[in-house]
């Protein structure tokens, strides 16, 4: 109730007194501690369960996590404040026992210390212990000097100095034959939970787990123990992996619910290969630039200090990567699935040098736009990689995992499951309003049928300020209508934000924009709310909307809401804007974000309260399995005890008994249900499905259609006209994308087979056979399918054969683009390379290229402006640094429009990030490809016209500094004003370390992300 601000009035009243189950839940916890201790104390093994425990009345995990699930209840209640210092100490060390380490942490840390009174000392000991406090225990009481024994002999056993497991065991042994003899009944609670909290740590510490479990001595991991960072204990999924034998090396699928620790999984995994001598290289490919930059963060920390490379690998589709500086040292390569595809490509050597790889979100297979080109990654590698290789693919939801495992490393039991962990409890809630106040519905995580409690009263509308000229009130939140769900999901975040960060997710772009243009709209007319500002850094909120200002415009949407402690993350927020938004989430200096499924993309959002206002992802249904890693977000591990999830739609749960609302409720079901995840589908086995545009208009797949490998634009537009004109009911739009997703798709088939098939070999078909049978489309295929895998692999390899040379087939291996456009590229630039060598000279190089270059962008975002003529004057102001705003107001005092839509800032971040940064700039990375045989200075000059097109920056040292970390365009250009002579990585480098005064007398203007960029590059 205090949660949601309730009047003391509206409280639910408690059908029974919570003391009365104060007994049940400290009797649990002892005996579940007694029983503990007994085993440790006797050196005993064996299942752990107390003598006075029925068989079937559970594990001491699930029996113990009802006494912290009650004790954490009871402390948010503020029931007692009498007994909240105890109950905190109760409640950590439940949660511990139970092995929810994160939730014990928690707790811990946010308590007081115990008065020496409580167990005569043995309290304030078991408050050190859980807090990881090495401190002396201070003041008088009967057990302060053996609490001070224990906690020394603790440190030295932690820190290696020796092995004090025996001494901790006497010590322990000792204290219990003391109380047992002649101490009251709370010390004899408190000597047990002490002894039960010190055989976990032992038996649960890095340095007892990791050196057996990889199979290496105990010096070898020393000097990772030693570290600050390194975590002395391993989480319940961390010892999974350690138990499946992942650190010795075995290949597997690991399925872990998010928060539960796999990034530290992941460093072990890393540090068993380094420290084993099997290889000195590890590859993590991870399906998103911004994960990528994420997991790149982590792994800088957890190596600092040591000789190992971490490399964040750009997506830029150039061979820029020092392979032979990777392969001299100890080195991390993170990596997108096309930029490692594409590299293996070019140096298929690498392949041989990997001794790891590790798939970061390794669901991601379907989709045409990339589910291709990562299921071929995968296939190439399974036949490339060295026999002793060690492969693992990590997910949080996957629902045919042993089957994954299975094509993957040949072994369907190599499946390392998340069964059973939580790393914290959810609650799930439904908003309902149906009388004058809206309230919550509180239901069973495992059952939403069934009602746990509700929250009355928590939505009620208020009046707002008129603006000159209205007449009509204005409320919030607005009842009725699509906008509802919005409403209150905005209403419900803005109450819940001093309790705790809050993700209000939306399905689209424009909606999160929208909201964020409500947000500030409601303030501006006086709305009685606090703003999360108010619980915000608001120095770093600051920053954030300077940046927002310098980037979108302070008229935006985003920026106004920004100014207030409302933060947007969406696919279009500029990645300097996005990658600040992360790291203040991350750091707790904002507490408030609106945004799209960007949240579920691994990216560590540690947030308290999930709020949704869709289960829509555009025009599609959210995935289950795409929700499960959303809901992961919501009450971290460590950070939180509980996450809430809140849908915030009354239609959902009001509607729940009606026969045209009951839909919404059975899909909200479905959702929340994890056994309903989607199995992993190969992308490539939808090549075979029929077009479906209704239920009753479909036309039946045929593999003729699927001849694509060469298939040009004007190709893909006349098998779209020959069709209308035969089934004039088609939609010539959803058709075309239908076409061109399969030509795409049928496209990355074609690179794969240039890449491993000697055409002249008379063994090319045998060897068409493999490469078909190695992909996850064959192992997922019934036999009908396979003969028309078969059939379309050979009508590719055919195609590919009549199509030239071996010359000609090294050009389509080692492109990112489709063949027939790079064997139109070839032939354009042979005909026209003294006019480009001659442009180059004029300083008109971009124009030269972009003349021809512009047909083969097939982004969506440039193919859709009503005026063609603007995108060069657009793309030179993008590559002369201009922030989104200017070039905005240029479109619009253009009259360019989108489709027939006005250009916002959205579009503008579209049109440059995507259409430029990413389709145009792989263009013109074709043609440097293309040139640099023929002439290496035009060479050059076409990689540096390639950076500037990607990153939006023609002065050198901006991009070095772009480059290097600061991906800002705004915050590069001002790092260039003050450090104009540096050209390079090694430069900004140099900057970092022996400028720093001056660095930040520039940085201190921006958000504290890049704060943290200077750290990483200064290690």
């Amino acid at each position: 109730m205090y949660e949601f601000r309730a009047a003391e009035e509206d409280h639910v009243p408690f059908r029974r007194a919570p003391e009365t189950l104060f007994p049940l839940a400290v009797g649990i916890l002892h005996d579940a501690a007694g029983a503990i201790a007994d085993l440790f104390v006797d050196r005993s093994e064996g299942p752990v369960i107390p003598s006075a425990w029925e068989e079937d009345d559970g594990s001491i995990a699930q029996m113990i996590r009802f006494s912290a699930s009650f004790f954490d209840a009871y402390l948010e209640s503020q029931l007692n404040a009498e007994l909240t210092t105890e109950f905190s100490t109760l409640c950590g060390a439940s949660y511990y026992l139970a092995d929810s380490v994160g939730s014990a942490v928690v707790v811990a840390q946010r308590s007081e210390a115990p008065s020496l009174e409580l167990g005569h000392g043995l309290s304030r000991v078991a408050w050190h212990i859980l807090r990881g406090d090495v401190s002396p225990v201070e003041g008088e009481a009967k057990h302060a000097e053996f609490g001070n024994r224990l906690l020394t002999a603790m440190t030295r056993h932690f820190s290696l100095e020796i092995d004090a497991q025996e001494e901790i065991r006497s010590l322990c042994a000792e204290l219990r034959v003391s109380v047992y003899d002649n101490g009251s009944a709370r010390e004899v609670v408190y000597a047990d939970i002490v002894t039960a909290l010190c055989a976990r740590k032992l038996e649960n510490a890095a340095r007892t787990i990791l050196p057996p479990s990889s199979g290496l001595p105990h010096d070898l991991w020393a000097q990772a123990l030693r570290k600050p960072r390194f975590p002395k204990e391993l989480w319940p999924a961390q010892r999974r992996i350690a138990e499946a034998g992942l650190l010795k090396g075995n290949s597997g699928v690991v399925q872990m619910p998010t928060s539960a620790g796999k990034t530290r999984a992941t460093e072990l995994i890393i540090r068993s290969v380094f420290l084993s001598g099997r290889s000195n290289l590890a590859v993590i490919v991870a399906p998103f630039r911004s994960l990528c930059n994420d997991i790149r963060s982590d792994m800088v920390g957890a190596f600092v200090g040591e000789d190992v490379a971490i490399d964040e690998v750009s997506d830029s589709f150039l061979l820029d990567v020092d392979l032979a500086g990777v392969l001299a040292k100890r080195s991390v390569m993170i990596v997108t699935p096309e930029k490692m595809l594409y590299m293996l490509r070019r140096a298929p050597e690498l392949a041989e040098r990997i001794g790891l790889v590790i798939y970061d979100e390794g669901h991601q297979f379907e989709g045409f736009a990339r589910g291709p080109t990562y299921e071929l990654l995968l296939s190439s590698l399974r036949m490339t990689l060295q026999q002793e290789a060690q492969v693992v693919l990590i997910s949080a939801v996957i629902g045919n995992a042993p089957v994954i495992a299975e094509w993957l490393v040949d072994d369907a039991n190599a499946v390392i499951s998340g069964e059973g962990l939580l790393p914290t409890t959810k609650s799930i809630a439904f908003a309902s309003w149906q009388f004058e106040r809206g309230l919550l519905r509180y239901v069973s995580p495992d059952d939403p049928e069934q009602q746990e409690f509700f929250v009355p009263r928590v939505v009620t509308q208020t009046n707002l300020a008129l603006k000159p000229r209205e007449r009509v009130a204005r409320v919030f939140p607005k009842r009725g209508g699509t906008g509802e769900s919005a409403e209150v999901g905005l209403y419900l975040g803005l109450h819940l934000v001093e309790r705790g960060s809050v993700a209000l997710f939306c399905g689209t772009k424009e909606s999160v924009i929208s909201l964020c243009g409500r947000a500030a709209d409601i303030f501006d007319r006086g709305v009685a709310l606090s703003r999360p500002l108010d619980v915000s850094d608001a120095a770093e909120i600051a920053r954030l909307s300077h940046l927002a200002k310098l980037n979108l415009g302070e008229d935006q949407d985003v920026t106004q809401a920004s100014e207030l402690g409302i933060l947007a993350h969406h696919g279009n927020t500029p990645q300097g804007l996005r990658l600040s938004v992360e790291h203040a989430m991350k750091e707790g200096h904002a507490k408030f974000v609106i945004c799209t499924s960007t949240l579920a993309q691994g990216v560590n959002f540690p947030i308290r309260y999930l709020i949704v206002s869709a289960t829509q992802q555009g025009k599609e249904k959210i995935k289950v399995r795409d929700f499960h890693n959303l809901m992961g977000r919501a009450g971290r591990a460590g950070m939180h005890t509980e996450g809430s999830v809140i849908f915030s739609a009354p239609s959902i749960y009001d509607q729940r008994g009606n026969i045209d609302g009951r839909w919404r409720w059975n899909s909200t079901k479905n959702l929340l249900d994890p056994t309903r995840a989607e199995p992993s589908r190969s992308s490539i086995l939808n090549l075979f499905d029929d077009y479906e545009q209704t239920a009753r208009l479909r036309l039946t797949f045929q593999v003729g259609w699927l001849d694509l490998a060469f298939a040009t634009h004007s190709d893909i537009d006349a098998a779209v006209t020959s069709i209308k004109r035969r089934f004039d009911w088609v939609d010539i739009d959803r058709f075309k994308t239908f076409v061109a997703d399969r030509a795409r798709a049928i496209q990355r088939i074609a690179t794969y087979l240039a890449a491993y098939v000697d055409f002249s070999s008379d063994q090319a078909g045998e060897r068409i056979d493999e490469l078909t049978r190695n992909t996850l489309a064959w192992h997922l295929a019934d036999e009908a399918t396979r003969e028309n895998l078969l059939e379309v692999f050979h009508m590719t390899g055919r195609a590919i054969k009549e199509a030239g040379d071996d010359a000609l087939r090294a050009l389509i291996r080692k492109s990112p683009l489709p063949p027939a456009d790079v064997f139109a590229l070839r032939d354009w630039t042979n005909a026209n390379i003294q006019a480009l060598v001659d442009a180059a000279e004029r300083g008109e190089l971009v124009d030269a290229v972009f003349v021809e270059v512009r047909q083969y962008v097939t982004s969506k975002a440039l193919t859709k402006l009503t005026d063609q003529n603007q995108i060069l004057p657009t793309l030179k102001a993008w590559m002369a640094g201009e922030s989104f705003d200017t070039i905005g107001q240029a479109l619009r005092a253009a009259n360019v429009r989108t489709s027939n839509r006005h250009i916002t800032a959205n579009h503008v971040v579209a049109i440059c990030e995507g259409g430029f940064g990413f389709d145009l700039a792989m263009v013109v990375a074709s043609i440097a490809d293309l040139v640099e045989p023929r002439d290496p200075t035009l060479h050059e000059q076409l990689l540096l016209l390639q950076r500037q097109i990607k990153n939006g920056l023609s002065n050198t040292t901006a991009l070095a500094f772009y480059e290097a970390g600061f991906k800002d365009r705004v915050v590069a250009q001002a790092l260039a004003t003050s450090f104009g002579d540096i050209n390079d990585r090694h430069g900004v480098r140099r900057v970092c370390r022996d400028q720093q005064d001056e660095l930040n007398t520039v940085l201190d203007a921006f958000p504290a992300y890049f704060q943290s960029v200077v750290e990483e590059l200064r290690r």
